[in-house]
C-alpha cells in the first residue's frame, strides 16, 4: 500500500488572479441576432427604436443592448412607474420624475461605463430608461422576494403583481433578469431603492435574512439588505470578489451571482506560485474516466484504477458518461467523508486527510425551479467576461455532477446538509446537474490537484477491510465457543 502522508492537506481551491473589471455584454445568441451585433449597444435609444423581437432572449429587456420589446411589456413598464407615482408622496409623474432623474444624475457616468462600448442616445434619454426599467426590475425583485401585492400599491387580482402569479410568468421573469446582457447597472437600483416608493414597500415587510434560494440571496442582499443597513453572512460573501479585494463591489446582480458563487478567498489559500507536489502532474488535464468503457488515459491510471476497485467500481457499469470524480457514494464507500462547509463558496472547497480518515469540505448546494436557468446564464456570463482558463463556474458543475450520479448520492447529501431546496428539486438534481455540466471543460489548476489528492488517498479502514471482517469473524466465533462451553461445559464418562 502506498504510504500516507501524517497530515495530507490540500488548502482551499481559489485563482491567484487580478479580478478583470467588468462590463454588461451582450450574450452570444445562436442564429439572428436580436439587434446590432455582439458586444455592442445599439445605436438609437431605445425610447425611440424598435426591433422585431427574437425568441433567443427574454421577454423582458432591461437597459440598452437589445432593443425594445413588446408593446406589452413597455406597456407594463410604464404602469409600474406609474404605480410609483400613485403611491408617493408627490403623485405628479413629472415633478417625481425630475426627482428620480436627479438621483440617477448622480451615478450616470459611472452607470454609463459599465455596458461595453458607448452608450448612445441623449442623457435624459438614458436617464428615463435607468428610470423606467429600473423601478420595473425592482418591483419584480420585491415580489420575488416575497412582497405583498397590496404592499407594492397593486390589487390581489393584479395579472402581474397579483398573489396568484403562475409559475411559468415567475420562471420567465428571472430568467429575464439574471440574462447575460439584460442587466441593469447596480448603482443605479441602489439609488432607486432609496427613493421614498421603495423605502416603505420594505419598511412593511418581514423578510428572511438569508432565503435559501440562490437568487433571493442575490436580490436580498444586493438589493434589500443595504437599504435595511443590515450586514449579513451573505452580503459579506458577495461584497468582495474571489481575488480577495473587499472594496470591489458588484457591478451587475450577475456580478454578485458569481461571487456568492465562487465565495470570497480564504487566508492561506492557493495562488499562482503555489508550489505543487512532485509528484502532481499538472499538465495532466482531465484524465478522463470513462466508467463503462473502463478506459482509463495519462499517467496515473494505476492509482485511478486502485481506486475505483477499492470502491467496488467495476468495468461494464451502465453510466457511460466521462467522468473525472467519483460520486459521493464511491468517495463514501473509499473512506472518505463529505462535510458541509458553514460559510463559503468554491474557493473554500478542500480536503483533509490522516492515516485513518479524510474529509472533503463543499458548499451548500440551493436548488429550486430556477436552478438550472441561473447556472447556465452564470455559466455564460463566466464565458463572455473573458476570464481565460478560470472556468470555475464550468468545472464546479462538471465536478458536482459527477458527485451526484444517482438519488442515492442526492439522499447522502442531504442528509449531510449540502443540498438544500424541497424533496421534489433535489430528485431532479441528477439530471439538471448533467444538463449543466460539460465533458469539454477544462479543469482548473486547483480542481485538477483535488482530484489527484482524492485518487491519491487509501483509507487503511478500506484496504484492510476484509483481513479486519476475517478478525472480527473469528474473535466472534471464538466468543460462541467460550459461552457455549462455560454453560454446557462437556459431559465426562
Amino acid at each position: 500500500m502506498r504510504k500516507i502522508a501524517d497530515n495530507l492537506e490540500l488548502t482551499p481551491l481559489a485563482e491567484g488572479r487580478v479580478d478583470p473589471v467588468r462590463k454588461i455584454l451582450r450574450c452570444p445568441t445562436k442564429g439572428k441576432e436580436p439587434v446590432g451585433s455582439s458586444h455592442q449597444p445599439i445605436e438609437e435609444p431605445r425610447s425611440s427604436h424598435r426591433e422585431p423581437w427574437n425568441e433567443s432572449i427574454p421577454r423582458f429587456s432591461f437597459g440598452p443592448l437589445y432593443g425594445a420589446g413588446h408593446e406589452s411589456v413597455e406597456a407594463t413598464k410604464e404602469r409600474a412607474w406609474e404605480n410609483v407615482g400613485r403611491n408617493s408622496t408627490e403623485t405628479e409623474l413629472t415633478v417625481l420624475k425630475e426627482v428620480y432623474s436627479g438621483a440617477i444624475r448622480k451615478v450616470e457616468k459611472e452607470a454609463k461605463l459599465t455596458y461595453s462600448g458607448k452608450t448612445s442616445g441623449t442623457a435624459s434619454d438614458f436617464r428615463w430608461m435607468m428610470i423606467k426599467d429600473g423601478c420595473f426590475f425592482l418591483q419584480l425583485a420585491l415580489l420575488i422576494l416575497g412582497t405583498r401585492p397590496d404592499h407594492l400599491g397593486y390589487p390581489s387580482n393584479d395579472p402581474i403583481f397579483g398573489s396568484e402569479q403562475k409559475k411559468k410568468d415567475v420562471k420567465m421573469w428571472i430568467e429575464s433578469m439574471f440574462f447575460v446582457g439584460n442587466q441593469i447597472p447596480l448603482v443605479v437600483l441602489k439609488e432607486l431603492m432609496s427613493q421614498e416608493f421603495f423605502q416603505k414597500v420594505i419598511a412593511k415587510e418581514k423578510y428572511d435574512p438569508i432565503p435559501s434560494s440562490l437568487c433571493k440571496k442575490v436580490l436580498h442582499e444586493l438589493l434589500v439588505s443595504p437599504s435595511l443597513k443590515k450586514r449579513s453572512l451573505v452580503q459579506r460573501v458577495v461584497g468582495r470578489n474571489n481575488s480577495g479585494s473587499e472594496d470591489n463591489h458588484p457591478s451587475d446582480i450577475l456580478h454578485g451571482l458569481q461571487n456568492l458563487v465562487i465565495g470570497p478567498k480564504r487566508p492561506g489559500s492557493l495562488s499562482t506560485d503555489y508550489e505543487a507536489d512532485d509528484d502532481i502532474d499538472l499538465e495532466a488535464n482531465e484524465e478522463d474516466i470513462n466508467i463503462g468503457e473502463d478506459t482509463i488515459t495519462r499517467g496515473d491510471a494505476g492509482r485511478i484504477r486502485d481506486l475505483l476497485s477499492t470502491i467496488g467500481l467495476v468495468p461494464g457499469a451502465t453510466n457511460n458518461q466521462k467522468r473525472i470524480f467519483p460520486s459521493a457514494t464511491e468517495l463514501n464507500q473509499a473512506g472518505i467523508n463529505i462535510k458541509k462547509l458553514e460559510n463559503g463558496g468554491i474557493t473554500s472547497i478542500h480536503f483533509k486527510s490522516y492515516y485513518f480518515w479524510a474529509n472533503l469540505y463543499m458548499p451548500v448546494f440551493s436548488v429550486d425551479d430556477h436552478t438550472e436557468i441561473i447556472f447556465r446564464n452564470l455559466k455564460t456570463y463566466e464565458t463572455t467576461q473573458q476570464l481565460g482558463n478560470q472556468n470555475l463556474i464550468c468545472t464546479y458543475l462538471k465536478v458536482m455532477s459527477d458527485l451526484i450520479q444517482s438519488t442515492r448520492d442526492v439522499k447522502l447529501l442531504d442528509n449531510k446538509g449540502i443540498i438544500e431546496g424541497s424533496s421534489r428539486d433535489k430528485e431532479k438534481l441528477p439530471r439538471i446537474l448533467i444538463r449543466l455540466s460539460s465533458n469539454t471543460c477544462d479543469l482548473t489548476t486547483e480542481f485538477q490537484i483535488l482530484r489527484r489528492k482524492i485518487t491519491d488517498y487509501s483509507s487503511p479502514w478500506v484496504h484492510y477491510k476484509s483481513v479486519i471482517n476475517l478478525v472480527v469473524f473469528l474473535t466472534l466465533l471464538q466468543t460462541i465457543f467460550a459461552l457455549l462451553s462455560y454453560f454446557k461445559p462437556p459431559t465426562t464418562k
